[in-house]
């Protein structure tokens, strides 16, 4: 027989069961592209624009749930476009002092980026992941004027994918804040020519696609999009 107490307590709990739906509910859900993010403009997108698709990209959606809000976010996986000058200099003189490497004119730059511990990260073979990385470092230091660079924004985890010696920090954020804003699951990679296009996968990716667009140098860098 339940008791008086015992069905206060039931009734408490469904009071604030319900409270936590009526919560979320309330919640504002707001839309942005990750341009947005990258200009500091967080300008708000319709439910209607952020659901369309372009024939031909693929696209990530975050969604992130905040305290007064559940913000969704979509991202473009692959992305061309270009840069100034003054922020190629500014990149290649960056890399070529956190790593102690000169970059030649004329090269293009490779840059695989470590976001951080991940669920992709957390799983898998540690020494084929390894060797795998070895192998990459090897093969791409054969191709004429190409300056390779392994980065990362968190070092968590990062004894996976070779000695740690062999990566350097994003020390002051620049790889991030102009090309890789959020954090992307199992890591990104930067090419960049010498003259600032740029070409740019975020999520995870094979090595071969590098090699396979470095040795198509013309359409990889041309017919650049936003």
């Amino acid at each position: 027989m339940t008791t008086k107490i015992e069905m206060k307590k039931k009734i408490l709990i469904f009071i604030l069961a319900m409270l936590s739906i009526i919560s979320f509910a309330q919640k504002k859900e707001i839309y942005l592209d990750e341009d947005s993010i990258q200009k500091e403009d967080l300008i708000e997108i319709s439910k209607n624009k952020f659901d369309i698709t372009v024939k031909g990209y693929v696209y990530f959606n975050f969604q992130f749930d905040l305290d007064s809000l559940i913000l969704n976010v979509k991202v473009q996986r692959i992305k061309k476009g270009q840069i100034p000058n003054k922020s190629l200099d500014s990149i290649k003189s960056e890399l070529s002092i956190i790593s102690g490497k000169t970059i030649p004119d004329g090269n293009v730059i490779v840059i695989n980026y470590y976001h951080g511990l991940d669920r992709c990260h957390s799983s898998g073979n540690k020494s084929y992941i390894s060797s795998g990385h070895k192998r990459f470092s090897k093969k791409i230091k054969e191709i004429e004027n190409v300056s390779q660079f392994s980065m990362y924004k968190s070092s968590k985890g990062i004894k996976k994918y070779g000695n740690k010696s062999y990566w350097i920090k994003d020390e002051f954020g620049t790889i991030q804040k102009m090309f890789l804003p959020l954090h992307y699951p199992c890591g990104s990679y930067v090419l960049i020519d010498e003259n600032g296009n740029y070409y740019i996968q975020k999520g995870e990716y094979a090595f071969e696609e590098i090699f396979d667009l470095l040795k198509n140098k013309k359409t990889t860098f041309t017919n650049n999009t936003n």
